[in-house]
């Protein structure tokens, strides 16, 4: 991430919105990370430092957050990087609107600057009650970055990411649609994210969906005290999760993550009888988890074998 570390820096040190706390917390990195850091906070003073031994993304954020001093509170990721109009932008439609937090689209960049995809450049401001944007978060049509958005911090207060686990984001975005009176999106992509084969979040293999299932009954506990009805939506996601798992698990995890694949599989047959009849499922999705209540690993090398001949025709 050292290649693209001082062009996400800049991207919020030349914010537009001046009045900044920029805090670089190096994450035990083994690269040059920690001298680009150091030589960028020469040239800005609003530059904080934070040096601490490697623990993840969520160790790191909240290692930062004890240190924040702003009212405001924004993430980005050091691959990443924002339009220069973006803080001045979303803290003034949040300020107008009395927002509690507010979520703005994003683009995609292959890693050679290639635009892959764009969200709506519309401006509009669109609002949501937290339980419509829970329940979008559970069909996978919603955003669960924290990058994308801008906090109060009388909100963020008292919320600590979960560690030691990858995916966190969707949790946490869980726990602060809670604590807001209403989910706002600003409908323009402020934020730009470069897809990297390196990331956490995009490596292959398949035992990230074990930390996807982990926040997703943590999930399920947390909104146990609310009245929403979400059991549709809910029940989506966890299939598309045992979906994903299914066609991403290696040889190699398959042997390691034995017990875990064997909890996965038990869960799934639970849910067997509503695979069919479920509206947002493809019927490729439908097929590889019907057979993944028989075993995983039929189900991942029908998908490879079924993809190889699609590529070849």
């Amino acid at each position: 991430k050292e290649d693209c570390l001082e062009k996400c820096v800049n991207s919020i040190s030349n914010q537009t919105y001046k009045n900044l706390q920029i805090i670089l917390v190096n994450d035990g990195s083994k690269d040059n990370s920690l001298n680009i850091c150091k030589e960028l906070a020469q040239k800005d003073s609003r530059i904080l430092i934070l040096d601490k031994p490697n623990g993840g993304a969520a160790s790191a954020r909240n290692f930062g957050l004890k240190h924040a001093t702003g009212d405001y509170i924004g993430f980005c990721d050091a691959d990443d990087y924002f339009d220069l109009d973006a803080y001045s932008t979303l803290l003034s439609v949040m300020q107008e609107n009395n927002l509690d937090m507010i979520d703005c689209l994003y683009r995609y960049f292959t890693s050679n600057n290639k635009l892959v995809s764009e969200g709506s450049k519309d401006r509009t401001l669109e609002i949501q009650t937290p339980q419509q944007a829970i329940e979008n978060l559970f069909l996978r049509t919603g955003n669960a970055s924290l990058c994308t958005r801008l906090i109060k911090k009388e909100v963020i207060e008292g919320i600590e990411i979960p560690e030691g686990k990858r995916v966190e984001d969707f949790y946490f975005v869980i726990l602060l649609l809670l604590k807001v009176k209403v989910n706002a999106i600003y409908n323009y992509p402020f934020y730009n994210i470069t897809i990297s084969e390196n990331s956490v979040t995009r490596a292959k293999g398949g035992n990230i969906y074990f930390d996807a299932i982990y926040f997703y009954n943590l999930a399920l506990e947390t909104l146990k005290p609310y009245n929403y009805n979400l059991q549709e939506s809910q029940r989506y996601y966890i299939l598309k999760i045992y979906y994903l798992l299914a066609i991403s698990l290696t040889k190699k995890e398959r042997k390691k993550y034995k017990q875990q694949i064997k909890q996965a599989k038990t869960n799934l047959k639970t849910l067997k009888k509503f695979i069919s009849i479920d509206k947002y499922l493809t019927k490729k999705e439908k097929m590889v988890l019907k057979l993944s209540c028989i075993s995983f690993r039929l189900s991942r090398t029908l998908f490879l074998i079924k993809n190889i001949i699609k590529g070849k025709k």
